[in-house]
């Protein structure tokens, strides 16, 4: 049934491709030190959610900290799946904790944003909803083999937006959390679509 069970359109595949060995690269020297360490990729893949946490701490007081350390929690995204292939740790368990992981990490950063005012409850509470939901359907397309072409994932519109508050104090976080349920929705819609023609 599984051909490529990403979270990721086909578009989106094509252009990580090559960008997948530079990340490699640059992951490997931590990469090493993590596994000579035996840390856990799990352990890794959980450090997200921690720093998700931090960064929510520190967002009124540090918020250019806040931002750093939310970037540092993306790449550990990488970093996590190339420690378990490095260490021969790759299991199916270990790529769902990592979306597990992942998903937290964004509700608390959104839930964050809502705490302090800077996000419309509401909207931090749709995008909590949809995010997972996005995920999962590009994963379903991509099990049963029925990939979305394209979608819009929200690091392209609500992280640019996560960036001009935290670095510059200027908020159009509202505009583009809506934008990006929209545009996870349109594609929620497109997928189950896809879905029901693969399924039957």
């Amino acid at each position: 049934m599984t051909q490529s069970p990403y979270s990721y359109s086909s578009l989106e595949r094509k252009l990580l491709a090559p960008a997948r060995g530079l990340l490699r690269a640059v992951y490997s020297p931590l990469v090493r030190v993590l596994a000579a360490l035996h840390v856990s990729p799990n352990a890794v893949s959980f450090s997200q959610v921690i720093l998700g946490a931090v960064v929510v701490a520190l967002m009124p007081t540090h918020p250019r900290i806040a931002f750093l350390l939310f970037v540092a929690a993306i790449a550990l995204d990488g970093v996590d799946g190339a420690l378990a292939r490095a260490t021969n740790r790759a299991t199916k368990f270990g790529a769902l904790f990592d979306q597990y992981c992942d998903h937290a990490r964004e509700v608390i950063v959104v839930a964050g944003l809502a705490w302090y005012g800077a996000l419309n409850p509401f909207l931090a509470g749709m995008y909590g909803v949809t995010y997972p939901g996005f995920n999962l359907t590009l994963y379903l397309c991509n099990s049963y083999r029925a990939p979305l072409p394209f979608a819009i994932k929200s690091y392209l519109i609500v992280y640019p937006a996560l960036f001009t508050y935290l670095w510059f104090g200027v908020n159009i976080l509202d505009a583009a959390v809506a934008l990006s349920i929209m545009l996870m929705s349109l594609a929620i819609a497109a997928g189950l679509w896809r879905l029901k023609q693969a399924v039957g």
